[in-house]
C-alpha cells in the first residue's frame, strides 16, 4: 500500500474511558447532558460493568465507560476553568485533554448551560472561535473536560 495515500477511515467508533462509578456517570450523561444510554453489560471475567453512551447521531458507539471502583482518575485541578488558568495552565500531562460534542445551535447550548448551572457543574463563559462558539465544563465523576461547540451564525 502506498504510505502517502489517504486511508479510508470512517471516523471515530468509540472512545474507552474508565470510571470509578458507572451509575453516577450514567446519571450525568443521561440526566444532565441528555445523551442516549445504550446497553449496560454486567461484570464478567475480571472485567467490571461497562456500557455505551451515544452523544447524538453517529455511526459508532460513542463513549464506552468501563467501571473500576479502584480506578485512579487524574482529574483537572479545581480552578482549571478560570479564564487565567485556561490561558496558562489548561493541560494536564498524561490525561485526555477534552472531548468536544457538537450542538446544532446556540439555543441548544443555552438550554445545556441552564442544565449545567442547575446541577452546579463548573463551566467557562461562552467563547467565539472564528465561525464557532463553545464552552467547556467538567464531568465531575471522571474529571474529564468536556466541550460543547456550535456554529456562531
Amino acid at each position: 500500500m502506498n504510505q502517502s495515500k489517504k486511508f479510508p477511515w470512517g471516523g471515530f467508533h468509540h472512545i474507552a474511558i474508565v470510571t470509578p462509578d458507572l451509575d453516577t456517570t450514567i446519571h450525568f450523561y443521561q440526566d444532565i447532558l441528555g445523551m442516549e444510554i445504550g446497553k449496560i453489560y454486567p461484570a464478567k471475567g475480571g472485567r467490571g460493568r461497562h456500557g455505551f453512551i451515544k452523544p447524538g447521531i453517529c455511526d459508532g458507539l460513542g463513549l464506552h465507560f468501563f467501571e473500576n471502583p479502584h480506578a485512579r482518575i487524574v482529574s483537572f485541578p479545581e480552578g482549571t476553568l478560570h479564564p487565567e488558568s485556561l490561558q496558562t495552565n489548561s493541560f494536564v500531562d498524561g490525561v485526555l485533554q477534552h472531548i468536544a460534542f457538537s450542538l446544532p445551535d446556540e439555543e441548544s447550548a443555552l438550554v445545556l448551560r441552564e442544565r449545567l448551572l442547575k446541577n452546579e457543574v463548573e463551566m467557562t463563559d461562552i467563547y467565539e472561535i472564528e465561525s464557532l462558539k463553545d464552552m467547556i465544563f467538567i464531568d465531575k465523576t471522571n474529571g474529564i473536560l468536556l466541550e460543547a461547540i456550535w456554529p456562531s451564525k
